[in-house]
């Protein structure tokens, strides 16, 4: 079982290998490559190592921005994401790693008819279902939490764009890479903007938040640049943030989805 286990793992390897080995010999930085691909190149850093799996239509995309027939490179990626015999599809959950790649988890026949292992089973899953509802309940809080404006009331709107008269709303920077939601690294680092009309890039960058912080939200728009994180969800909304005493701007999709939709009902809309 250890060696069905290690085997995947080479794979992914092998494939990471291929993908930087063209990156290399295209003479593409990765910044450029974020760019044209829309994955940060934190992300493409662990698909080249082979830390991550990515998914199909990204290896797709990355060789083509590349210049490679995708073809080539469909079956060190199939290699590299094989069906799981030890967790065959079940009556279950699926679960995603982030990578583009879900398992499919299920109960066995015995677990199903109800055998101490599967009662143990079924209560951990109520267990974790209460608990994931009461974290929900406080997040929700805190966006839907107002408060006045204080010590950022006074500072300067960034590139032209205010809140209109109101309270702000606090809102937690959402990381959808599962790796990355606990380790404050440079590679699990996603960026604020100067500017939600410019292309979210490098030069556009301002500073560094990660998964779970929390910042105070000014307004909202609906129309800036288009950004589409690891998972390929896309969204055109745009929040402005109060971030050491600058109106910064974090794109929407670095918002968990429900979370946006509050913020969005909440907060105005910035005033042009």
């Amino acid at each position: 079982m250890t060696g069905r286990r290690e085997e995947p793992r080479a794979a992914a390897r092998e494939l990471g290998n291929a993908l930087r080995t063209l990156q290399q010999q295209s003479g593409r930085p990765l910044r450029a490559l974020e760019a044209q691909v829309r994955i940060s190149d934190s992300s493409l850093s662990r698909y080249f190592r082979g830390e991550i799996v990515p998914s199909w239509p990204v290896v797709r995309d990355v060789c083509r921005a590349l210049g490679a027939d995708p073809s080539a490179y469909r079956a060190l990626w199939e290699a590299a994401s094989p069906a799981r015999p030890e967790a065959p599809p079940a009556t279950g959950a699926s679960t995603d790693d982030g990578s583009g790649s879900g398992e499919t988890v299920g109960l066995s026949p015995s677990q199903d008819r109800g055998t101490p292992r599967g009662r143990w089973s079924r209560r951990r899953f109520v267990t974790a279902t209460v608990a994931a509802a009461a974290v929900g309940a406080l997040v929700a809080g805190l966006l839907l939490f107002l408060t006045r404006r204080d010590d950022d009331a006074g500072s300067p709107p960034a590139h032209g764009s205010t809140a209109r008269a109101g309270g702000t709303a606090g809102v937690l920077v959402h990381n959808v890479e599962k790796a990355c939601q606990k380790p404050r690294t440079h590679t699990c680092a996603l960026s604020l903007a100067y500017n939600p009309y410019r292309p979210y890039t490098t030069t556009n960058s301002a500073d560094r938040v990660w998964h779970h912080d929390l910042l105070r939200a000014h307004c909202t728009i609906a129309n800036g640049v288009t950004v589409t994180d690891e998972n390929h969800k896309h969204t055109s909304i745009w929040i402005q943030v109060a971030r050491n005493g600058e109106r910064l701007w974090l794109p929407g999709i670095r918002v968990h989805p429900d979370h946006l939709a509050q913020l969005t009902t909440v907060l105005p809309t910035c005033a042009p």
